[in-house]
C-alpha cells in the first residue's frame, strides 16, 4: 500500500514536470517505501519554493495517511520560503518609503529635506589596496558589481557614507540595479544602535518587535542564503562591539557567516577593519557639478546663484565644497539670510550653531540666562566626554535635568529619538557636530580666565598622549579647538611638539630608546624589527605633519604663530601628491617660510597616468603636473632645503610639463629625482637635468628607457651622491663620463643585460682613487671576470664601503677565483656589513675563507651557491664559535642541503637573535622530516625579530604550515612565509609556482 501510494505521487510529480525522467527512474528502483519517500523529499527540497508548493498540492490528491511527516516537512519548508518572501517585501516597502528615502541632514530643526533619488547620484570612489594605496577611480555602478566579503568603504566626516548605503538599499528595493538583483535580502543597519544580536538589531531598526519569523529560523535562513544576503553596516567608527558581539563576528569572521558585508567607517578608523577587507574603497570628493546640483536642489534659484558666485571667488570654500556635509551647512547658513559664508570647517559649524541658537531663542524665553548658559556648557561637556569615551548616544541622566533637556532641544543642539526604544535617546544631528561642540568646549576651557576650568581643559588635553590618537581618534576634536581661537591653536600645537619629543607613537617607545635598552640588556629584551618600526613611525609622522597643517589652516593665524609652529615643524617631512594639492599649502608657504626652511624634506609625488573618473581611461588632453604646483615651489621669497620629486607612470611628457618640472626641480637647495615606469621621459630627461645641474644630489631611474643623450647628461651631474639605475631597457650604458661623478656615495645598477665589458669602465671610474662609495650594488648586470678583477684591484680605494651586492651574476668557471680574490680584499674594509656574492662553478670552495675572514657581517647572500650538508656544517660551526652574531639577513636559496643538514643548522640559527630574513629554499625538491618542521616552527616562534622565511621547493602540507605559523603572532609582528604552492587543480599550478603566506 505504502509503495503504491508513493509511486502514484512520483508519477503525479513527473506529469507536472516537478521531477525529471532520471529522478523518476531512481525512485522507482527503491524497494522500501520510507526510503523512496526520503529521497523524494530531498529532491523536492532542492528545487525551491515553487516545486514544494506544487508537491504539497499533489499530496492532497492522494491517501497520504502514512506520509503526514512528509507533508509536514514540506509545508514547513514552504512556510519558510513564504516568510522570506514576506520579509523581503517588508524591507523593500521600508526602503522605498518616504520616511527612509527622505531625511533632514542637519536635523528636523533645519528645514532642508534630501531625497535619495536625487542626492549624490554621481558618487565616485577610489579603489585602494590593503596598504592604503589608491588604485584608480570607480563609479558606484561598477563598485556594486565588485563587492567582496567583506568590503570596506572609508571616507572623511560628512562625505556621505550613510547616504551612500541608504541609496544602495533603495536601489535594491527598486529592482532597477542589475548588480543588486542577486540579493534576496538587504539589511541597512546603523552600527551605533546595534545591540543584542543580529536578529534583535534587524527587528528593532528595520522591522517590528516581535517579528513573524523567529530568531532560529532567521539565522538558518541567513546561513542557507549565504551571499544572497547583503548587510549594509553603517558607521563602524561609532560601533561598540561589546553591545553586539554577533555583529562584530559578522564583520570579521566570514567563515561563521557566509553573507556579503559592506561596512562604512571614517578614514581615521579604517585601520580597525582594513586587515580583514577583501575590497577597500574611499569615497571621493564631491565634484563641482555635484555640489552645484546639491545647492540648486536645496536653495531657491536666487539664493543658489548668489552662493555659487561666492564659491567661485574663494579657493578655500571650493576645497570645503568637496564634502557634502559642508555644502549643506553653507546652504543652511544662506537660508538663514546671512551673506557671510565662512571659510573653515570650524567657522561653518560656528555660524550654523549661532544661527540655530538665534533662530530658536524665542523657545527659551522665560528661562533664566544662567540656566541657558549652564545647559550649553553641560552640552559641551556631554559632547567632550562622549568623544573621549566614544559615546554618541545619551540618556536623560546625561543631561542632568529635564530643564537642561528643554533648553538643548529648543536650541536644536540635540535631537531626541523615541522610536523602538524603552527610554528616550539623545544625539547630535551628526558626529561631526558633536566633535565641533566638543572642540568649542575644550577651547573655552583652555582659554578660560578661571584656573579651575583651565586645569580641566589641560586634563583633557593630556589624555591625548600619542601621535596615533592625534592623527586619528582626536583629529577633528583638535581641529575645531584650533579653529575656535589662535590662543587655543597655540596650546594645541605646543602640546603636539611636546608629544613628538617626549611622548610615543601608538604607545611604542621611540627607536632611540629601544636601541639603548637592547644594547644594555640584550638577554632581557629581544630586539624587534627596527626597520619595520621605522616605516610605521614615518607613516605616522607624515600624517602628524598633515594634522599640523590642517590645524594651522583652521586657526587662520597666518604669521602670528609662526614661531610656535616652527618648533613643531623642525626636522620633519612634508609629503605632497599631484592627486591632491590642498589650498592650505599655499598659505603655509606664504605665511610660514620659517617653517618651510625648518622641514628636513619635502616629497612631491607626480603620477602621470591621468584617469578620468567617469570612464576610467587615459586623458591625453590634461597636463599631468598641476598648474598650481609650479607657483607653490618656484618662488624666490622662500627657501626649500631638500626636496624629493618622484615621477611615476609618465607615458607622455608634453613640453609644458617639462618646463614645469624643470622649474619645480630647481627650487630646492638639494634635489632627489626619482623616475619609475615613465617611457614618456625618454629623450627629455637631458633637458630636465640641465635645469637642476647644480642642486641634484640623488637620481633614481627604474624601468624607464633613456636615450644616449639622456645618459650622457646623467654622467655629467657632478654633484650626484646617489645614482640608482634599474631595468634601463636600453642596450648601452654611457660609462666614459662616470669619472665626473666624484661625489658618489651610492651606486646601484641592476637588470642591465646588454652592458657586456662596458661594466669594466663603470667600475674603474666609480672605484678610482679618492672615491667616496659607501654602497656598490651591481645586481644582474652580466658581471664578467675582467670586471671583478678591476674591482678587486681597486678595493683599497673603498675604505668607506659598507654594502657590496654582486648577486644574480653568473661568473661560470671563473667564480671561485673571482670570489676568493674579493674575500681577500674585503677583509681590509672596516665598515663592510653587507655582502651579496655572485655564483658559478666551484664557488663553494671560497666558503671557508669567507667564514674565517668576514664573521662580522650583518647581511650575507650566497644565493645559487648550491650549499651542501658539508658546507652548512662549516657555517654552523662558525656561528657557534661566535661568528655572525649580528646577522640580520641570510640568503642560502637554491641549496642542496638535506633534512639532516638543516636540523644541525637550527642549533646555530637560534643564536642569531637579530635575524630578520632567512631563505632556505632548495634547488631540488626537499621532503623534510617531521621533527625538522617541528623544530623549525619552534625556532620561528622564538626568534622575535624574524620577519620572513623562504622555503621554496620544500614539500609542505597544511599540517606543516600550521606548525610553522603557530608562533607568528607571539611578538605582534608581520610574518611572511614563502613556500612552493600546492597544485591548484589536478594538473595546474599558479603562475609563479609559489605562494606567499602572509600573517599579521
Amino acid at each position: 500500500m505504502g509503495k503504491t501510494i508513493c509511486m502514484q505521487i512520483v508519477d503525479d510529480c513527473y506529469s507536472k514536470n516537478i521531477l525529471g525522467p532520471e529522478e523518476r527512474d531512481l525512485l522507482y528502483c527503491e524497494k522500501v517505501a520510507q526510503e523512496a519517500a526520503r529521497q523524494l523529499i530531498t529532491i523536492i527540497e532542492k528545487k525551491g519554493a515553487s516545486a514544494i508548493s506544487s508537491f504539497v498540492e499533489s499530496l492532497k490528491q492522494h491517501d497520504y495517511y502514512l506520509y503526514e511527516d512528509l507533508q509536514g516537512r514540506c509545508s514547513a519548508k514552504e512556510a519558510t520560503q513564504h516568510s522570506l518572501d514576506l520579509l523581503a517585501e517588508d524591507l523593500k516597502e521600508l526602503y522605498t518609503s518616504a520616511c527612509f528615502r527622505k531625511f533632514h541632514p542637519l536635523g528636523e530643526d533645519i528645514d532642508i529635506l534630501f531625497d535619495l533619488e536625487t542626492t549624490f547620484t554621481d558618487a565616485v570612489f577610489w579603489k585602494k589596496d590593503t596598504m592604503n594605496n589608491r588604485k584608480g577611480h570607480v563609479t558606484l555602478t561598477k563598485l556594486l558589481g565588485e563587492f567582496k566579503n567583506p568590503s570596506v568603504i572609508e571616507g572623511e566626516a560628512g562625505k556621505g557614507k550613510t547616504t551612500l548605503l541608504k541609496r544602495v538599499a533603495a536601489l535594491w528595493a527598486s529592482g532597477e540595479c542589475p548588480a543588486l538583483k542577486k540579493f534576496r535580502l538587504v539589511f541597512f543597519i546603523s552600527l551605533s544602535g546595534a545591540k543584542g544580536g543580529i536578529y534583535e538589531t534587524v527587528c528593532e531598526q528595520l522591522l517590528r518587535v516581535p517579528y513573524d519569523i523567529e530568531e532560529e529560523a532567521f539565522k538558518k535562513a541567513l546561513w542557507k542564503l549565504k551571499e544572497e544576503v547583503l548587510f549594509l553596516l553603517d558607521g563602524y567608527d561609532e560601533f561598540k562591539p561589546e553591545n553586539c558581539p554577533e555583529m562584530e563576528s559578522l564583520i570579521k569572521e566570514k567563515r561563521k557567516f557566509k553573507n556579503l558585508v559592506v561596512v562604512t567607517t571614517r578614514t581615521e578608523t579604517v585601520k580597525m577593519v582594513r586587515n580583514i577587507a577583501e575590497t577597500v574603497a574611499e569615497i571621493g570628493d564631491l565634484s563641482e557639478e555635484g555640489a552645484k546640483v546639491l545647492i540648486e536642489n536645496v536653495l531657491k534659484p536666487e539664493l543658489a546663484i548668489d552662493l555659487l558666485l561666492q564659491l567661485k571667488e574663494s579657493s578655500t570654500m571650493q576645497e570645503l565644497m568637496k564634502t557634502p556635509l559642508f555644502v549643506v551647512i553653507s546652504c543652511a547658513i544662506r537660508m538663514g539670510e546671512t551673506n557671510i559664508i565662512p571659510k573653515t570647517q570650524t567657522a561653518l559649524f560656528c555660524t550654523l550653531y549661532d544661527l540655530m541658537v538665534e533662530k530658536n531663542r524665542y523657545k527659551t524665553q522665560g528661562l533664566s540666562a544662567s540656566l541657558v548658559l549652564q545647559s550649553i556648557n553641560n552640552c559641551g561637556d556631554l559632547a567632550l566626554n562622549g568623544i573621549f569615551e566614544q559615546q554618541f548616544s545619551f540618556s536623560l541622566g546625561h543631561l542632568l535635568s529635564e530643564q537642561h533637556e528643554k533648553v538643548l532641544l529648543a536650541a536644536g543642539l540635540l535631537n531626541k529619538y523615541t522610536s523602538h526604544v524603552l527610554n528616550p535617546v539623545y544625539r547630535f544631528f551628526h558626529k561631526s557636530f558633536q566633535e565641533y561642540i566638543a572642540g568649542r568646549r575644550l577651547h573655552a576651557l583652555l582659554t578660560s580666565t578661571t584656573k579651575v576650568e583651565v586645569e580641566k581643559g589641560f586634563r583633557y588635553l593630556c589624555q591625548i598622549d600619542n601621535i596615533s590618537d592625534i592623527n586619528n581618534k582626536y583629529h577633528n576634536l583638535l581641529l575645531y579647538t584650533c579653529g575656535s581661537s589662535k590662543k587655543a591653536a597655540k596650546l594645541v600645537i605646543l602640546h603636539m611638539a611636546n608629544i613628538h619629543n617626549h611622548g610615543s607613537l601608538m604607545g611604542i617607545s621611540p627607536i632611540s630608546d629601544m636601541q639603548s635598552v637592547t644594547s644594555d640588556n640584550e638577554e632581557a629584551i629581544d630586539p624587534q624589527n627596527l626597520e619595520e618600526l621605522q616605516k610605521l613611525q614615518e607613516m605616522n609622522m607624515d600624517r602628524f605633519v598633515v594634522c599640523a597643517l590642517n590645524f594651522f589652516s583652521e586657526s587662520h593665524s597666518e604669521s602670528e604663530l609662526s614661531e610656535d609652529f616652527e618648533v613643531f615643524f623642525r626636522n620633519k617631512r612634508l609629503h605632497i601628491s599631484n592627486q591632491s594639492i590642498p589650498s592650505y599649502l599655499f598659505d603655509f608657504f606664504k605665511y610660514l617660510p620659517n617653517c618651510l626652511e625648518a622641514l628636513s624634506l619635502i616629497t612631491l609625488e607626480l603620477f602621470g597616468t591621468n584617469i578620468s573618473p567617469k570612464i576610467g581611461t587615459l586623458d591625453k588632453k590634461k597636463a599631468f603636473i598641476p598648474e598650481q604646483a609650479v607657483p607653490l615651489f618656484y618662488d624666490w621669497s622662500h627657501s626649500i632645503n631638500t626636496m624629493q620629486v618622484s615621477l611615476k607612470d609618465f607615458q607622455m611628457l608634453p613640453r609644458k610639463d617639462r618646463i614645469s618640472l624643470g622649474k619645480i626641480c630647481s627650487s630646492a637647495l638639494s634635489l632627489r629625482l626619482h623616475i619609475t615606469r615613465s617611457s614618456g621621459i625618454s629623450g627629455k630627461l637631458q633637458d630636465i637635468l640641465k635645469r637642476c645641474e647644480q642642486n641634484i644630489h640623488e637620481l633614481v631611474i627604474e624601468a624607464t628607457p633613456l636615450t644616449l643623450a639622456d645618459e650622457q647628461q646623467v654622467v655629467l651631474m657632478k654633484h650626484l651622491k646617489t645614482l640608482y639605475i634599474s631595468d634601463l631597457q636600453t642596450e648601452r650604458l654611457e660609462a666614459e663620463g662616470m669619472k665626473h661623478l666624484k661625489m658618489l656615495t651610492v651606486l646601484h645598477l641592476s637588470q642591465l643585460t646588454g652592458t657586456g665589458n662596458g661594466l669594466i669602465s663603470v667600475i674603474e671610474a666609480a672605484t678610482s682613487a679618492g672615491c667616496r662609495l659607501e654602497v656598490l650594488e651591481l645586481v644582474d648586470c652580466c658581471l664578467t671576470k675582467e670586471a671583478v678583477t678591476v674591482l678587486v684591484q681597486n678595493l683599497t680605494n673603498l675604505q668607506k664601503l659598507q654594502v657590496l651586492d654582486l648577486s644574480e651574476n653568473h661568473l661560470e668557471e671563473y667564480a671561485s677565483d673571482c670570489v676568493g680574490g674579493l674575500v681577500d680584499g674585503l677583509r681590509n674594509l672596516p665598515s663592510l656589513h653587507t655582502l651579496m656574492l655572485p655564483w658559478g662553478k666551484n664557488v663553494k670552495d671560497c666558503l671557508i675563507k669567507l667564514l674565517e675572514q668576514l664573521p662580522g657581517l650583518r647581511q650575507l647572500g650566497l644565493q645559487k651557491w648550491c650549499i651542501t650538508d658539508e658546507n652548512i656544517e662549516l657555517l654552523t660551526s662558525s656561528i657557534k664559535k661566535g661568528g655572525f652574531k649580528d646577522l640580520q639577513h641570510l640568503d642560502l636559496a637554491d641549496n642542496c642541503v638535506s633534512s639532516k643538514g638543516w636540523h644541525s643548522f637550527l642549533g646555530a640559527m637560534e643564536m642569531l637573535r637579530r635575524l630578520e630574513f632567512v631563505d632556505l629554499s632548495s634547488k631540488e625538491e626537499l621532503d623534510p622530516e617531521p621533527h625538522l618542521i617541528r623544530d623549525l616552527g619552534k625556532l620561528v616562534s622564538d626568534l622575535s625579530a624574524l620577519q620572513e622565511v623562504g622555503l621554496l621547493q620544500w614539500k609542505l602540507d597544511e599540517n606543516d604550515l600550521m606548525i610553522l605559523n603557530k608562533g607568528k603572532t607571539k611578538y605582534g609582528r608581520e610574518f611572511n612565509l614563502r613556500v612552493t604552492s600546492e597544485k591548484m587543480n589536478e594538473d595546474e599550478e599558479d603562475e609563479e609556482g609559489y605562494i606567499w603566506h602572509k600573517y599579521s
